[in-house]
């Protein structure tokens, strides 16, 4: 099925927001924080640090990511997945030097994302209604669930006990400059290009997992809100 087919499908759909009033408050708040500070500061990271620098500090953080892709795509009983996930995890810790280096890419052995959202929907748990989270951006009930269940069951956990907490809060806090840089143009597009960014931002949500839903986890959808 085409993605021309699927987004007229969602259009066609009325988009389930029941506490859009709670929600439209919480996308100025996230707009606001992302005008001031996010996007300045992103701009900044990415303009003037180095990528042989940021690259590594997204590769480390990506390698962490591993253990929780392996556990949700076991859940999901998708072995090629997890094979995936624990071949890139082998792999980049070793030879990529503690997944600095993403050397498993290199060899075409590409990351492949999930989560708890996605082990969720295998059981058929409807998605929900639609949230716009402070700081993390748009969601569902569903995605909500799945975002702590995600923090609280991630096997990285004993692999970081280890790190300073200011290292591992450095690190995350890069990731999402890096992300807000590498992505800035389709991101700005949306929150201020747009005659109603809140609008804009959740049918850019909720399109793409539609289109996720129908076509699986081959859709060729960049997803600015889920994680890499």
């Amino acid at each position: 099925m085409s993605s021309s087919v699927c987004a007229q499908g969602f259009m066609d759909k009325e988009p389930y927001d029941p506490i859009e009033s709670i929600n439209r408050k919480t996308h100025e708040f996230n707009k606001g924080l992302d005008r001031y500070a996010i996007k300045p500061t992103s701009n900044i990271y990415g303009s003037y640090i180095p990528k042989l620098i940021r690259i590594p500090i997204s590769n480390f953080r990506g390698n962490l990511n591993e253990p929780r892709r392996f556990i949700n795509h076991i859940l999901q009983r998708d072995l090629s997945g997890a094979g995936t996930d624990l071949s890139r995890f082998v792999i980049n810790s070793t030879l990529g030097i503690g997944g600095l280096i993403d050397v498993a890419s290199m060899w075409n052995i590409y990351p492949r994302s999930t989560g708890f959202d996605e082990t969720f929907r295998s059981i058929n748990l409807p998605q929900g209604a639609y949230v716009e989270l402070p700081l993390f951006g748009p969601s569902s009930a569903r995605g909500t669930v799945g975002l702590i269940t995600d923090y609280a069951l991630n096997p990285s956990k004993p692999i970081t006990a280890g790190i300073d907490g200011i290292v591992m809060l450095g690190v995350e806090v890069a990731n999402v400059f890096q992300k807000r840089y590498e992505f800035a143009p389709m991101i700005d597009a949306t929150l201020y290009n747009s005659a109603d960014s809140y609008s804009a931002s959740r049918n850019v949500f909720l399109q793409t997992k539609q289109e996720f839903n129908i076509d699986d986890d081959e859709a060729d959808v960049f997803d600015p809100y889920g994680e890499d």
